[in-house]
């Protein structure tokens, strides 16, 4: 089972002390709002993605849908996130201190999980896509909008403003698919480097991105079209460079 992960966050408070750096809220200050997933079987079985819990202010219901994934002891999903060490991760660990809502799999390093766990940060249980390809910090790291231009793949869409602006509005549904929209392109990114890496040839990841690009267009949300159109012919459709 492979499962990628997205978090969109509204702050909590709306001005922050930052001491001129920056006015964005650190991590226990924001507040979730959605949690999506992107599920993909790498044996070549099925692909869903949806999202977790409740209505969009019912933050533990997002983080027990979260803590859900790992319910099974027997196994341990590979969570693949972009900037999930620097942001996802940090703010629903502290978020679910806030409501009590226990993830005991994410801290295990007894036994097996002392190689290969959610926490250490060179292990590939986790795979923070942003981390991983800025060689862990020694180049700048790229956000996955401007990764997904340079592949080729349908960037970003669906919001226009800040996700608390769309939620301001009453317009949950918008979000909650945004969030989807998020793990479905990490979900290729990171398709595209196994394939970099040697642990998925080129065939299996075409017939990967025929079962996603099916499965979103049978997704009601009628943006997903576009999507899914826009998954046509790739990724033997080559790449550009950013500059054109």
């Amino acid at each position: 089972m492979l499962v990628t992960d997205g978090c969109d966050a509204a702050p909590a408070f709306a001005e922050v002390p930052t001491e001129g750096r920056t006015a964005y809220p650190s991590p226990p200050l924001h507040r979730i709002v959605t949690i999506a997933v992107a599920r993909l079987d790498p044996g070549g079985g099925g692909f869903a993605v949806h999202a977790l819990g409740g209505e969009a202010w019912d933050e533990r219901s997002h983080l027990e849908g979260f803590a859900g994934l790992f319910g099974d002891a027997r196994q341990a999903p590979r969570l693949v996130s972009s900037n999930g060490n620097g942001f996802d991760l940090p703010v629903i660990r502290y978020r679910a201190m806030l409501h009590a809502v226990p993830m005991p799999a994410l801290y295990r390093t007894d036994g097996e999980w002392k190689w290969n766990n959610y926490q250490g940060r060179f292990h590939d249980l986790h795979v923070d896509l942003m981390d991983v390809l800025s060689g862990y910090g020694a180049s700048s790291r790229v956000g996955l909008q401007q990764i997904c231009e340079v592949l080729g793949l349908p960037g970003k869409g669906f919001i226009e403003g800040e996700v608390y602006e769309h939620l301001s509005r009453g317009e949950q549904e918008l979000v909650r698919e945004y969030c989807k929209l998020d793990v479905v392109s990490m979900l290729l990114v990171f398709l595209s480097w196994l394939v970099q890496r040697g642990d998925l040839e080129p065939a299996g990841l075409r017939d990967h991105v025929v079962t996603i690009r099916e499965a979103l267009r049978a997704e009601g949300f009628e943006a997903w079209r576009e999507i899914a159109e826009g998954l046509d012919g790739w990724p033997s459709r080559r790449t550009r460079s950013p500059g054109g």
